[in-house]
């Protein structure tokens, strides 16, 4: 008995060394494990160029880059007038070409859209003819040269609606559509008619709330699309940005374009923000979800001819873009003064999203079949998000430049706010993968998969990836 006692004991004794040399040895085992590597990209300055963001080319006119900064938007505006001449026929033709000629543009550019129902008194009527003989409500001007409908008209209400259903239905799940300028009331789209000296302010007008059924159509029409509302919108701004717009301001950079002791910088701005911002105590948090858009008054060779801006005045107008977190500013594709072109530059560092991959650690090799651990540092350089969606995308590719696999990460960037930001991805390896070492390379992919946004790193190659370090495949 007492030896059987013995003899079990030594045996729970032996299986316990077992067990622990075993335990030691899946230490060891991970202890030796491939090393980690951190790489650091080196950071570049100066401008890039990338789509929805920056500097918008204004209807496809082109000027060198001396002229003007390259750009990332190509801004349109249409007259219903000319997007449906026609009941019930849609000159799709004509947004398709802004579309193609954004994609043809080296870089390619995403699109703002706008429609619109007016322009001034003397241009003639903006909306359809055979609109207005279906005996839609409105006002002629006293020439009898352009008619004004009433936005509170049910019958135009509905073909308002149906005009924006249909191009919503055609241009809603475009990946190029930057932005939906919110138009289709006031002259050029602006919420406002002052140039109509005859009419009533709209305003004074019309209710908040008929206004802003005429938002709600631009969401119901273009729900995935961002969408930004002129300041000058008054209760409607606030509607619109509660329910997910960014906004857009005009005249911009107006000092003294009108007056020697009023101005939209001084007096303007600062009042329908604060309004804006009482209506709903979101708005200044707007810019997280959806691009803020600035438009200056004439063009900046006049903020120098005309207006005789000072090099501090310029320099304010680009910080107050800065501090509202602007993404795109349309200078109306006309030249830049050099005397303030060095102020632009630097600012356009800033302006929109800049990307930057900060560090990268991964294992320095692995086995083929297994899974490249990725985990990235990034930065936000820029004052605002990007607000389209772009794929994290990671690949190894081997000593001809046959990529041998690639991998999208989960990663939402438009969530990514000014600021740091970290990624994590297991790139998976093929598992007959010939040993070797390959190059590991960092993109930012537009659904078609091809790399559409320029980081702030030195290493890129001639398809737009990023090189950023390798990997031995053992």
């Amino acid at each position: 008995m007492h030896l059987h006692y013995l003899l079990c004991k030594k045996n729970r004794y032996l299986l316990w060394v077992a067990g622990a040399l075993a335990l030691s040895s899946g230490w060891a085992k991970a202890e030796s494990a491939e090393p980690l590597q951190t790489v650091n990209p080196p950071a570049i300055g100066g401008l890039l160029t990338n789509p929805g963001n920056g500097v918008a080319r204004f209807h496809n006119q082109d000027l060198s880059i001396a002229q003007y900064p390259a750009t990332g938007l190509e801004y349109r505006r249409y007259y219903w007038s000319e997007v449906e001449p026609r009941e019930g026929q849609y000159n799709f033709a004509l947004v398709d070409e802004g579309f193609a000629a954004a994609a043809a543009h080296q870089p390619a550019m995403n699109v703002g859209l706008r429609f619109m129902i007016l322009d001034g008194p003397e241009s003639g009527s903006e909306i359809p003819e055979w609109l207005i003989n279906k005996g839609i409500k409105g006002t002629w001007t006293p020439d009898h040269k352009t008619f004004v409908p009433d936005l509170d008209d049910p019958t135009y209400i509905a073909y308002v609606q149906r005009l924006l259903q249909a191009f919503g239905a055609r241009y809603n799940n475009n990946p190029e559509l930057a932005f939906i300028d919110i138009g289709m009331v006031g002259s050029w789209g602006e919420w406002h008619n002052s140039n109509f000296p005859t009419l009533k302010p709209l305003q004074e007008r019309y209710p908040p709330e008929l206004l802003n059924r005429y938002v709600d159509m631009h969401f119901s029409a273009f729900p995935d699309t961002p969408k930004i509302m002129l300041l000058n919108g008054y209760d409607s701004v606030a509607w619109a940005t509660k329910r997910g717009a960014g906004w857009r301001a005009d005249c911009w950079g107006d000092w003294r374009n009108f007056s020697s002791s009023w101005s939209h910088m001084g007096n303007d701005y600062p009042e329908r923000i604060a309004a804006a911002q009482a209506a709903w105590p979101g708005f200044n948090r707007a810019w997280k979800k959806a691009p803020v858009s600035l438009e200056i008054c004439g063009h900046m060779a006049e903020w120098l001819s005309e207006q005789k801006y000072t090099r501090e005045e310029v320099q304010a107008t680009f910080d107050w873009a800065l501090a509202q977190h602007a993404s795109t500013l349309n200078l109306k594709s006309t030249d830049v003064p050099q005397v303030y072109r060095d102020i632009l530059d630097k600012a356009l560092t800033k302006i929109g999203y800049r990307f930057r991959v900060v560090s990268l650690t991964h294992p320095a090799s692995a086995g083929a079949g297994q899974a490249v651990s990725l985990s990235s540092q990034w930065s936000n350089d820029g004052v605002a998000p990007i607000y389209l969606r772009y794929t994290l995308a990671w690949r190894l590719q081997d000593k001809r430049g046959s990529t041998v696999v690639q991998g999208n990460a989960g990663d939402d960037i438009r969530q990514w706010l000014p600021g740091s930001h970290s990624s994590a991805y297991q790139l998976a390896t093929p598992p007959g993968l010939a040993a070797g070492r390959y190059q590991l390379d960092v993109a930012l992919v537009d659904k078609t998969g091809k790399a559409r946004i320029q980081l702030a790193n030195e290493g890129k190659l001639s398809d737009g990836w990023y090189r950023l370090s390798s990997v031995m495949i053992n």
